[in-house]
């Protein structure tokens, strides 16, 4: 199934494209901010960043594995050499599979980002309806869930928990269809960053209103919604990952597109509720 995909990708016109997005959007429309993930071995990938490369592996992995559950956290645009490739191929996989395919949704999911790093290029270059084609492009990211959360309690997100959330289920009266995202807390799941020797919440150099978040509010998120573990991407790794507070947070980096000597890798989550990281 992967590589017969990689093929006819290749051939979609720009109305197959269209109709392509379109169809995702209906299927990300009937879906919550949070995503509830059934028991089954889960794979969670990190930033790709146009890694079409990487994407292909991650897919033939998925399928010969059998896994039940793919986890993508964001961030499939910009950067990249792949860009419109790869998120088509995701697309593509969420409509076949909407309950195995999770698309949960980046900072560069957000066309203010990516106007400026990569994807509004990209999509000039490819398309001839281009305007059109990125407002229809970003106007489905606007429909992304915003994290997940497993069978087993461990919370996916691209970027980290915020400052001002409560409880997780809240995630759910978060305001939806923001192209521009605007919402404080929104803007933290996607943005905010750990850090480990701190406590608190702390101003990012990041810009307004993103947030590094420390040990002490890290425990305090996790007891009160009891969860055992948080996976996130959103920084790159030379290795591919890092673990944080005492590796209850992991942080997976699954592209490439900066450097070959940057590793890309996926989490695993078994049935069982062992967490792997994997070089892909």
């Amino acid at each position: 199934m992967p590589a017969r995909f990689f093929n006819v990708i290749q051939n979609y016109t720009e109305q197959n494209v269209k109709t392509l997005i379109r169809d995702v959007e209906k299927i990300l429309e009937t879906e919550k901010n949070l995503i509830i993930v059934p028991k089954g071995k889960t794979m969670v990938v990190g930033d790709l960043h146009g890694d079409l490369e990487t994407l292909h592996r991650i897919i033939n992995v998925f399928f010969r594995e059998e896994f039940k559950t793919l986890i993508f956290l964001g961030d499939y645009v910009d950067r990249g050499a792949k860009q419109v490739e790869v998120i088509n191929v995701l697309f593509y996989y969420k409509k076949l599979m909407p309950d195995r395919i999770v698309l949960i949704r980046g900072n560069h999911e957000d066309p203010i980002i990516n106007r400026q790093y990569g994807f509004y290029d990209e999509v000039r270059l490819k398309f001839r309806k281009s305007r059109e084609m990125f407002r229809d492009y970003n106007h489905a990211f606007s429909h992304l869930p915003l994290a997940a959360i497993t069978w087993n309690r461990i919370f996916c997100v691209h970027g980290g928990i915020p400052d001002g959330l409560e409880e997780i289920r809240d995630i759910n009266l978060l305001p939806t269809n923001q192209e521009e995202i605007s919402d404080p807390i929104t803007k933290q799941l996607v943005w905010n960053d750990p850090k480990e020797n701190s406590k608190k919440f702390k101003q990012s150099s990041r810009g307004p209103g993103i947030k590094q978040f420390g040990r002490e509010v890290f425990e305090d998120f996790i007891e009160r919604n009891q969860i055992k573990g948080i996976i996130r991407s959103h920084e790159k790794f030379k290795n591919g990952y890092k673990s944080y507070f005492d590796e209850k947070l992991i942080s997976i980096f699954s592209s490439q597109s900066y450097s070959k000597k940057v590793s890309a890798v996926v989490g695993v989550i078994h049935s069982e509720g062992i967490i792997d990281v994997i070089p892909i």
